[in-house]
């Protein structure tokens, strides 16, 4: 509530939020504050799945690089050829 702007009425009057006791009070209302939902260890699920596809990506990478190579070597027979 402390980064609502004040406004400035017609008459010249200033509105903003005010804290008194446990509530918060705009233009004489009381002001109920709500949250959106959220689910305990969303982002952490998230961030799991992303971290699990890219280390597998990597490692499939890995793998492919290492057979290119082996590959390439078996080929070449230690005579280097112009």
């Amino acid at each position: 509530m402390t980064q609502v702007l004040p406004t400035i009425d017609k008459d010249g009057v200033l509105h903003h939020p005010v804290f008194k006791g446990k509530t918060w009070v705009y233009k004489e209302q009381p002001v109920k504050l709500t949250f959106p939902q959220c689910e305990y260890g969303q982002y952490h699920q998230a961030g799991k799945e992303i971290g699990i596809g890219l280390s597998t990506a990597a490692a499939v990478l890995f793998v492919v690089v290492v057979a290119v190579k082996a590959v390439g070597m078996m080929g070449n027979d230690g005579t280097e050829e112009r």
